[in-house]
């Protein structure tokens, strides 16, 4: 097989271009990495019950949920997960989707109800795929790219609205900012919600494989993208019983203005008199050594600038194209996953930081980058911040935890299981029955705890978690309940400990922010990972065998955070309430946090 060089990384750069949504339509562009798509959504008439948007939104997190968990990204599996998003959307709405996705030099597009797909190679503009119908065929292609390649996915709306001769002149420009600026103008014109654009160019492609290399699975309709004299997009000249616009299969002749110079004459030269007599053959021979000196000192000036600017130039290419895809794909994952959403943000940032440095102040391309490093600072803020989510009043349910706990003077800490709260006094562990309020003392203080900061109960046992006595636990018998240890061995020092929660395994939180996992009383060596604010004072921990993550009451920063039970973070809800906070509950199911805070329950959502 022949070798191929693959030193060489595609950067993508683009641009957006979307309508403003109308009570009938709605569309949008997207973009995560390599992941290119442009969707718009209509209805017959405004309907009151339908909200284009939100449809439009659940359908993106469902692609991107489905599309970054693909193992194997091909024409086959793409469909699938297209397919998959697309069942999401109401019956009688229609849908244009169009989308690209960048596999190393390898381009794979697709066409779900209607769109277009155009791309401009060298001086040729060709296009890749189109589809008209709104059916439920999601047509598809696939081909190697090349350096330089331009290309703009269409929704159906666009395609039928901009006409020919704008994209050709729009595709005389090189940026996709400069032809999104171009087709503007002319998309506005229009009172059309569902049209929408993103323009792609791709710089540093790599070297065309060898077709028998390409993956079996690609769609055979393009093997290859490589643009043929017969491709070429030209205006508009079809016959009169042709309502739409076509695209051409025939040979259109790019026609160029040469600038005419005039030649450089000896007359237009300065004399110079250096008080010397030459003769006309040596006045001939001086003049032409002054042009060749000043053609000389020309050409090099314009060499040593030729190099500068090149060598800027790939400066540029090396910072911000990847990291302008290191924050697109940051975007992308922010509802899909955090803690990669943040270590994307985190690659862009250090890449604009280190760069910044190395322009001038005054360059396009550090403000470029000043640009993109300030976007990027704002995402890493926000998540940073978490999502600010306003709290409620809410009245507790009657003998519920936090119900208990907020008119409950004595207790020291609480817990509950699914039939009692749990409470934790210096004298008894008591416990008070949700259906019906009534309290029994379980457990009687006997030098057992001092500095109780968490109790739960779990599998007929009650744990009780104190700072200076350790792990105790109460396992039940005939007779009551029997003291013991949790860690038989060398256990750890509880000093710092602020929260417990067992979910089979013992979770345990300590006031540096550290968060450790005991099974069987053996560590399992977890480490929290993720977080760009690390914790500051957290009090409890929340979680159980039902629940996929564990949450943690941040006190210090005034927010709730999540892990999944790896330690990965998932997010933070940051609410006024939440730097006063006494407890919380979580109810995954439903996504409400409830917390106790200055004496009164509040609710807000996850």
């Amino acid at each position: 097989m022949p070798e191929t060089n693959s030193a060489t990384k595609l950067s993508l750069s683009f641009a957006k271009l979307v309508a403003t949504p109308t009570d009938i339509s709605w569309s949008q562009a997207y973009n995560a990495g390599n992941l290119f798509a442009c969707i718009s959504l209509t209805i017959p008439q405004a309907d009151d019950t339908i909200l284009l948007s939100a449809l439009g939104k659940d359908l993106f997190n469902v692609l991107q949920s489905e599309f970054f968990t693909l193992q194997e990204k091909n024409i086959n599996t793409i469909k699938t997960a297209i397919q998959t998003s697309l069942s999401t959307i109401s019956e009688g709405v229609n849908i244009s989707l169009t989308l690209a996705y960048f596999k190393d030099n390898i381009l794979l597009v697709f066409i779900a109800g209607s769109g277009r797909i155009i791309m401009k190679r060298d001086e040729k503009i060709g296009v890749l795929l189109t589809k008209q119908q709104n059916d439920d065929l999601i047509t598809s292609a696939s081909g190697f790219i090349a350096n330089s390649d331009t290309i703009i996915l269409e929704t159906g709306q666009f395609a039928q609205i901009i006409p020919q001769e704008i994209i050709i002149q729009a595709f005389e420009l090189e940026l996709p900012n400069d032809i999104v600026e171009a087709l503007s103008p002319q998309m506005h014109k229009q009172d059309n919600g569902a049209q929408a654009a993103i323009v792609i160019a791709c710089r540093g492609a790599l070297p065309t494989l060898p077709a028998e290399e390409i993956e079996a699975d690609e769609d055979p309709m393009l093997s290859d993208l490589s643009l043929t004299p017969t491709q070429t997009l030209i205006p508009d000249e079809e016959p009169e019983s042709k309502s739409e616009p076509e695209f051409q299969t025939e040979m259109s002749e790019q026609s160029f203005e040469k600038n005419s110079h005039k030649p450089l004459s000896l007359l237009t030269l300065p004399h110079f008199n250096f008080g010397l007599s030459f003769n006309h053959r040596r006045r001939l021979f001086l003049n032409i050594a002054l042009i060749l000196a000043v053609l000389l000192i020309i050409s090099i000036f314009f060499t040593i600038k030729k190099y500068h600017d090149d060598k800027e130039r790939a400066l540029f290419q090396s910072i911000y194209p990847p990291a302008q895809q290191d924050y697109s794909e940051g975007k992308g994952l922010t509802t899909v996953n955090a803690s990669l959403s943040q270590n994307s943000y985190k690659k862009a940032q250090t890449l604009l930081q280190n760069g910044e440095t190395k322009f001038s102040k005054g360059s396009s391309y550090y403000q470029q980058i000043a640009v993109l490093l300030s976007q990027v600072n704002s995402a890493v803020q926000g998540n940073t911040a978490g999502q600010s989510t306003n709290a409620t009043a809410a009245t507790p349910t009657p003998n519920s935890l936090l119900a208990v706990e907020e008119s409950n003077n004595n207790g020291l800490t609480f817990g509950q299981d699914d039939q009692n709260v749990y409470v934790v006094t210096n004298n008894v562990v008591e416990t008070v029955s949700k259906t019906d309020g009534t309290t029994k003392t379980i457990i009687k203080n006997n030098n057992y705890w001092s500095s109780p900061v968490a109790i739960v109960p779990y599998d007929d046992n009650v744990y009780v978690l104190d700072q200076k006595k350790g792990l105790l636990k109460f396992v039940a018998g005939s007779g009551g309940y029997g003291e013991n240890s949790y860690f038989k061995s060398s256990p750890p020092d509880l000093s710092s400990a602020t929260g417990m929660a067992i979910d089979g395994s013992v979770w345990l939180l300590f006031k540096d922010g550290s968060v450790k996992q005991y099974t069987k009383s053996v560590s399992n060596n977890l480490q929290v990972s993720g977080l760009l604010k690390p914790l500051n004072n957290p009090t409890k921990l929340v979680t159980d065998i039902t629940m996929e993550n564990i949450y943690i009451l941040d006190s210090g920063s005034g927010r709730i955070v999540k892990f999944d039970k790896t330690g990965k973070y998932q997010a933070s809800y940051t609410s006024s309430v939440l730097s006063n906070a006494k407890d919380f509950t979580v109810d995954e199911t439903n996504k409400k946090i409830q917390i106790l805070s200055q004496g009164k329950v509040w609710e807000m959502n996850m």
